[in-house]
């Protein structure tokens, strides 16, 4: 993982979080639409550090996205970090992208899987598939990192050890598009 991508995202979140703050003393901090301010404040600098575009809606459902993860898989932990790890994990490009192992964990009956393995095999991009109903060890292999089994998840070895597990269908072909496929 690029630590100084993720240091700058989090110092990004943490100066939002600040902001917001500062923001909504009035309320107490009480601010129901909390991702749409977040998003309007954050759009420009993560396109900035990531570069890549980013739509205000597709901003808003990562953030909304990554409070759900932080809610359900670990709340003790802090915001800013865990926020930046899914911002990182749906959306950063890969270091030695023509090295790294891609591996779809899908399920035949699924239109979003049957939408990714599509577009895999449209851009002509060497992916392993695993169906999670064919062989049991692959469904648990992805409750085990993502405490889930819900596909498309496309796992993404790189040779130095780094593991990520990107997940939704969206994501999924954009990263493919972005970092595999030669203007």
């Amino acid at each position: 993982m690029n630590t100084e991508l993720r240091t700058g995202l989090v110092d990004l979140f943490r100066e939002a979080g600040q902001a917001h703050h500062a923001a909504f003393t009035a309320t107490g901090g009480d601010d129901p639409e909390w991702p749409i301010w977040y998003a309007d404040y954050l759009q420009r600098p993560f396109a900035e550090q990531l570069d890549m575009k980013f739509y205000k809606s597709q901003l808003i459902y990562c953030l909304m996205n990554a409070d759900f993860e932080h809610q359900a898989r670990s709340p003790e932990s802090d915001w800013s970090e865990f926020y930046a790890d899914q911002l990182l994990e749906r959306c950063a490009p890969s270091e030695t992208p023509e090295q790294d192992q891609l591996i779809l964990y899908h399920a035949n009956s699924c239109p979003f899987c049957s939408m990714v393995r599509a577009n895999i095999e449209r851009l002509g991009i060497d992916v392993e598939l695993r169906e999670i109903f064919e062989d049991e060890q692959y469904r648990d292999e992805l409750i085990e990192a993502r405490g889930r089994a819900t596909v498309p998840v496309l796992r993404i070895n790189s040779p130095n050890g780094d593991e990520r597990w990107m997940p939704e269908s969206r994501d999924i072909v954009a990263y493919l598009e972005k970092t595999l496929v030669s203007d």
